[in-house]
């Protein structure tokens, strides 16, 4: 009776679990690093990695990111490893081909090799007590001798059996399984049971795996089904096999209250440890695994399976979902829609319905239908409607009707995006618009915005439209924009929902929350959202929002929003979903989305239709595992065994010379979850005074570290933000050099006193004796000084004379150098005026005299802006002098040439220079001219073009700095005529900041040690600033100019140009 309830369960479980959902699976195999396909057992360090014994490619290891491998170069006693295991000493042992090789815990060597003419199929470790399983039966680990020794049990049987499998349960019985003899239970006095075909109901002797269920259940795993072992019955469960050949279970695992097992044939089974019901993943649900040779749970519950052929796999649990192997005609999902229990799901070539987890209808599009493409599907009065790129359809009888006569005049018969039902009426939202739906006819809104519209929802008695244009309110018959002016900065709006009263808006600039006519807060890329290009936004059950992406799906929590808008501490709690967690659809659609239940939504991709389940979506609550694997010394591996004492290949109390003072720390944080997600933080203290901004980067690196006691920390979160409680730490000290030490300072200061004692005394005696020299030759000059007396007076008179002419020829030049002042001034454009004309470029120009060597130059011509910055040879009048003719002759040559070409202009200045200079007379002594940088802003073909000599473009792009260098040749001085000066051409971006400048900011004195501020020190700060207008930048530039030169003289003339896109 028994048997039959287990059998039938187990039918009801076969069609229960027989649909056509797939379910992921994430496959590692030889192309990902393995380095052999055949995975015969896994098992897990104390710090996370991952080992598994190969069937020719050794030990295998897997950290999250990367595969390595131990085989026989290394020292193992061969490559087949049948078994992996691992004691208390967290020392590895592989039962292999050739004997049992031991592994040291950090897995660097072997430390010995035992009986290496015996193949061991099987290992167990438990506690102190190695086991080892040949064909002709058990061997244990003797700790004293360091050897592995026969272990008898004076059985006849027992002593000779192949074994095939060991495990310890909780009552301490050896369970022993073997692959002719059936099982042998030894208890703890070594008192033995068999079960074997002979007195039990076992149909096959050959044990494969063994393992304890709850309350002391045995499952015992054979070549011909799966057998339990309750008390000390052991009673056939009679799985039925699939494909009529023998079910053979190669091993077993505990994973959520389930025994899975792996099996030989295409599927993976589940029992359930309460009533031992029996479910199973097979082909139709996307396990394509033929043979399951292994089983793991790992420690953050993660189920690996290891297979034979097809390297090794994890499943994921999170989603599951429908394809063209499920049913679907076509994976690309235009839209989804719940109703009366049917899923309705429309894809490139039909409209099909899923009912009881299986696609039950399927509506082809062709020609009759009038129609391709299904944008949105809703139910208005119980009857389905499609908004498709034909116009609005109804769907009845499994026939899809145009909601009008087609022959009439008003028909519109284009995109149909979306729909809102309000209290009085039904509107939907297309490519030229806002549409009304009356009497099963459609027409368009009069006054309403022309643009596509995406979505539509009634907020605080307004209509708001989701459009290509941005958003819309509907206020009294006018249509007003949001935008800008109230925070809303995107160009596009897809998608609404409204929670507490507020308004969520999907944009391709993020998601905006928005309040009584201003946005109150942004959710973006700084707070993890996977992409700021969002499809739809669709609230849960659970109190979460849920942001389609082109790179995958978002969990918002709400609660958490709302506490980081009234405590700036707080960000949002965001969970994304990629690949990495199952989310294989990747791109989503704009309304292929719905919430099924409290646990489960759908979500439409480009590749399926994806079904979160809440339920298997458990937060991983254990944090990474870190290590530190290595540290670098001065760039380059070291042994540092030959620095003293080690421990997991690491220096122990670590003092390094003060010229060893570049370190590189490499570190991983283990977490098999989502490794990609996991995220590092680290300081020296010592050196840094706050914690460095995540990464996840998997190395530290410092150079010139000074002398003193440090210590490394590391910290590391995983996917789900859980942070490891104790950052790893690794200590170490840099000795100073002699003469920074104290024996040398108090040697020094010794030193120095002795020293100016002496020096001291010296000079007294030294002063005594000069002192009476001095009052006999006194007495002799003070008569001489009388004289000289009347001798200087007659001079001063003459001088007083002097000074007179010199004020006055003074005054005559200091007039001249102002008037020049004033016909610069004239040349030169007003930077203010120019800011004003145009309200993207900033000017900032300080002289270091009355005027100037450096200037700027601008002119507009037609849909073109040309700007030049130069830095003319010397300052002050000479530099001035230079600078009105580049001024002249650039006028000339843009004004009446009608030249905008940057080389051009540059080649034809730099021959009007050299003329003006008669610099090419060989007695010419004229070596005047300048160094220039140029651009030309052209607004028909968006793009900027650049000419320099010697002078650079630095320009900044999505947060990236890059140079352009001009040409190695001046304008003028030792330039040859006709010079071909480089041409550059960049197309333009929203966003870009360009930068031309002279030499004078960056060599200018100052700061603490009295420096130059060189030329990286200021594109750092354009870095820095470049998101701030023009106008604030020139602001900053000036006042850390200012604070820089502090007390300093100005040493050249300053000019920097600002442009932003």
């Amino acid at each position: 009776m028994q048997r039959f309830l287990l059998l039938l369960i187990f039918s009801l479980c076969l069609t229960n679990f027989g649909n056509a959902q797939t379910y992921n699976f994430l496959n590692y195999n030889v192309e990902d690093g393995l380095e052999q396909a055949d995975i015969l057992s896994i098992t897990q360090t104390k710090n996370g990695f991952l080992l598994f014994g190969t069937n020719g490619g050794g030990l295998g290891i897997f950290n999250g990111y990367e595969f390595k491998s131990f085989k026989e170069k290394q020292g193992l006693s061969n490559n087949v490893v049948f078994s992996v295991s691992i004691d208390l000493k967290e020392q590895v042992w592989c039962a292999t081909n050739s004997g049992v090789s031991k592994i040291n815990k950090n897995l660097a060597n072997v430390e010995k090799n035992y009986l290496k003419d015996i193949p061991f199929y099987v290992g167990y470790s438990n506690q102190n007590t190695n086991y080892f399983g040949s064909a002709k039966g058990l061997y244990i680990y003797n700790q004293q001798t360091d050897s592995i020794i026969k272990k008898d049990f004076n059985h006849e049987v027992l002593d000779k059996a192949w074994i095939t499998t060991i495990y310890i349960d909780s009552q301490k019985n050896i369970w022993i399984g073997t692959q002719k003899d059936g099982v042998f239970k030894v208890d703890k006095d070594e008192k033995i049971t068999v079960y074997n075909q002979e007195n039990s109901d076992l149909k096959k002797n050959y044990i494969k795996t063994i393992i304890e269920g709850k309350n002391k259940d045995i499952f015992i795993g054979t070549i011909d089904g799966l057998y339990l072992i309750k008390n000390t019955n052991l009673t056939d469960l009679e799985i039925p096999s699939v494909d009529g050949l023998f079910l053979t279970f190669t091993s077993a695992v505990i994973h959520n209250n389930h025994l899975v097992l792996g099996a030989l044939n295409t599927r993976l089974y589940f029992v359930n440890l309460d009533n031992y019901s029996f479910s199973l993943f097979a082909p139709e649900n996307g396990f394509d695994y033929k043979r399951v040779w292994c089983v793991f749970n790992d420690k953050e519950n993660n189920l690996w399976l290891g297979t034979i052929g097809s390297g090794l796999v994890k499943y994921i649990p999170n989603f599951s979902y429908y394809n063209q192997h499920s049913g679907l005609l076509n994976n690309y999902i235009n839209a989804v829609y719940l109703h009366d229990d049917k899923i309705y799901v429309a894809n490139r070539l039909a409209l099909q319905i899923i009912e009881n987890n299986k696609v039950s209808n399927t509506l082809l599009f062709d020609e009759k239908n009038q129609f391709n493409y299904i944008y949105h599907i809703v139910s208005i009065e119980n009857t389905i409607y499609l908004g498709t790129n034909k116009g609005l359809f109804k769907l009845k009888d499994n026939k899809f009707l145009p909601t009008i006569n087609i022959a009439e005049i008003n028909v519109i018969n284009e995109d149909i995006y979306t729909s809102y039902q309000s209290k009085n009426n039904i509107y939907f939202g297309g490519k030229s618009g806002l549409y009304q739906f009356k009497n099963d006819t459609i027409s368009l809104v009069k006054n309403a915005p022309k643009a596509s519209v995406y979505n539509i929802i009634e907020y605080k008695k307004h209509l708001y439209i989701a459009s290509e244009n941005g958003m819309y309110k509907l206020s009294d018959n006018n249509y007003e924009f949001i935008g800008n002016g109230q925070g809303l900065n995107c160009t596009r709006a897809r998608s609404f929902i409204i929670d507490n009263n507020l308004l969520w808006i999907g944009t391709n600039d993020g998601v905006y929350i928005y309040d009584r006519n201003k946005v109150v807060v942004k959710i973006s890329n700084e707070q993890h959202l996977s992409s700021e290009n969002v499809y739809f936004l669709k609230k849960d059950k659970n109190n979460n929002v849920w942001t389609g992406t082109n790179k995958g799906v978002d969990k918002i929590a709400i609660k958490s929003v709302y506490e980081a808008l009234s405590d700036s501490t707080k960000t949002p709690e965001i969970n994304n979903y990629s690949k990495n967690k199952g989310f294989n659809g990747v791109e989503c659609n704009l309304n292929a989305v719905e919430v099924l239940n409290d646990n489960e939504l759908l979500f439409g991709t480009i590749d399926g239709l994806f079904i979160y389940n809440k339920n298997d979506d458990l937060k991983n609550e254990l944090p990474p595992i870190l290590s530190l694997n290595n540290i670098k010394l001065n760039f380059i591996d070291v042994d540092w065994s030959t620095f003293g004492e080690t421990t997991n290949n690491l220096p122990v109390n670590l003092s390094l010379n003060y010229k060893d003072n570049n370190l590189i720390f490499e570190y991983v944080g283990v977490s098999l979850t989502n490794p990609e997600q996991v995220v590092y933080q680290y300081k020296l203290e010592g050196l840094d005074n706050n914690w460095l901004p995540t990464t996840t980067d998997q190395k530290a690196v410092y150079t010139a570290i000074p002398p003193g006691d440090y210590t490394f920390m590391l910290k590391a979160k995983n996917g789900d933000g859980v942070w490891i409680e104790e950052p790893l730490t690794f200590s170490f000290s840099i000795t100073p050099p002699w003469w920074q030490t104290t024996w040398f300072y108090v040697s020094a200061v010794i030193a120095i006193l002795l020293s100016f004692y002496f020096i001291m005394d010296y000079r007294t005696k030294k002063l005594k004796k000069e002192q009476q020299v001095l009052t006999q030759k006194v007495d002799e000059r003070t008569k001489e000084l009388r004289e000289e007396k009347e001798k200087v007076e007659q001079i001063n008179s003459k001088l007083e004379t002097q000074k007179k002419i010199i004020e006055v020829a003074n005054k005559n030049i200091t007039d001249s150098i102002n008037y020049a002042k004033k016909i610069q001034e004239a040349i030169l454009p007003k930077a203010t005026k120019l800011e004003k004309i145009i309200d993207f470029i900033s000017i900032l120009f300080v002289p270091k005299d009355v005027v100037s060597g450096d200037f700027y130059w601008f002119e507009k011509m037609d849909k073109k802006i040309i700007l030049a910055a130069a830095d003319c040879t010397g300052h002050g009048v000479p530099g001035a002098f230079m600078s009105m003719i580049g001024i002249n002759n650039l006028n000339q040559i843009v004004l009446e040439n009608k030249t905008t070409q940057p080389d051009i202009i540059l080649k034809e200045l730099n021959n009007s220079i050299k003329k003006a200079l008669k610099q090419d007379d060989k007695d010419s002594e004229s070596k005047d001219g300048m160094d220039i940088a140029l651009t030309c802003i052209d607004y028909e073909t968006n793009t900027l073009t650049y000419s320099g000599a010697f002078r650079p473009l630095v320009y900044i792009r999505n947060n990236e700095l890059f140079e352009l260098k001009g040409s190695r040749q001046p304008i003028g001085g030792s330039a040859p005529n006709d010079f071909a000066y480089d041409l550059h051409t960049i197309p333009l971006q929203k966003g870009d900041v360009f930068y031309l400048f002279s030499d004078g900011y960056p060599d200018q004195f100052g700061g603490p040690k009295g420096k130059k501020l060189m030329n990286k020190n200021l594109k750092d700060k354009f870095l820095a600033i470049h998101q701030e207008s023009p106008a604030k930048q020139k602001e900053i530039l000036l006042n850390d100019f200012n604070t820089w030169k502090g007390n300093n003289e100005q040493i050249d003339d300053i000019l920097i140009i600002v442009i932003k896109i």
